[in-house]
């Protein structure tokens, strides 16, 4: 089974075409839904930010995008893209969730998308999201819920991950994933399903 990094780093060379495109509505809706909640002020961390899709959306918006992954590959391409785009409030590296260069209680905001459902240890993950938000900081998610309904991309991502052919993968419904977020200690403010198959959830939730 190919470790998480390596997965992604194969995926990272037609990520954009591909998944960018086939998602293009989705991701527009996501970003549309996450500056609702952003302020020019606001520090964020791009948590699993992949190509930059989201991150260079919300760039504006904010005052300044810390945006990380554990893929190198994705990485270069995101950080290709600050250079060609000239973005100036955009910092992109290869850094895990955990790293210590990451302060707790430093960002107004963390966006978290189409990640937490690759994450084997979920409460962890949320509980160190939690701990790097600054008090009322606010947790902004998507995540496909492959627990819902049979649909094609569940088949295929069950059937990769029992195959050892793709690492972790979690089949949530909406509530369950809903849930997981409220018990690690947010309250959600806003939810709403995306895409229709499988759901894309929303989540706003506020740390308290």
């Amino acid at each position: 089974m190919p470790t998480v990094s390596e997965f992604w780093d194969g995926r990272a060379q037609n990520y954009d075409a591909q998944v960018g495109n086939h998602y293009a509505e989705a991701y527009e809706k996501t970003a549309a839904h996450f500056k609702k909640y952003l302020k020019p002020t606001d520090a964020v961390l791009d948590f699993a930010c992949g190509t930059g899709i989201v991150t260079f959306a919300v760039a504006p918006s904010v005052q300044s995008v810390r945006a990380i992954d554990v893929s190198g590959e994705m990485v270069r391409r995101a950080q290709e893209k600050v250079k060609a785009q000239g973005v100036e409030n955009v910092t992109v590296t290869q850094t895990d969730l955990f790293d210590g260069c990451l302060a707790e209680g430093s960002f107004n905001a963390v966006l978290a998308c189409n990640v937490l459902l690759y994450i084997e240890d979920r409460s962890a993950a949320l509980a160190r999201i939690r701990a790097l938000l600054k008090p009322q900081g606010t947790l902004l998610l998507v995540s496909d819920c492959l627990g819902e309904g049979l649909t094609r991309e569940r088949v295929c991502k069950w059937f990769e991950y029992k195959t050892g052919k793709r690492p972790y993968v979690a089949f949530d419904t909406m509530r369950s994933l809903e849930r997981s977020v409220a018990d690690a200690g947010f309250a959600v403010l806003e939810r709403e399903n995306l895409f229709p198959a499988p759901p894309n959830l929303f989540l706003a939730a506020k740390k308290v």
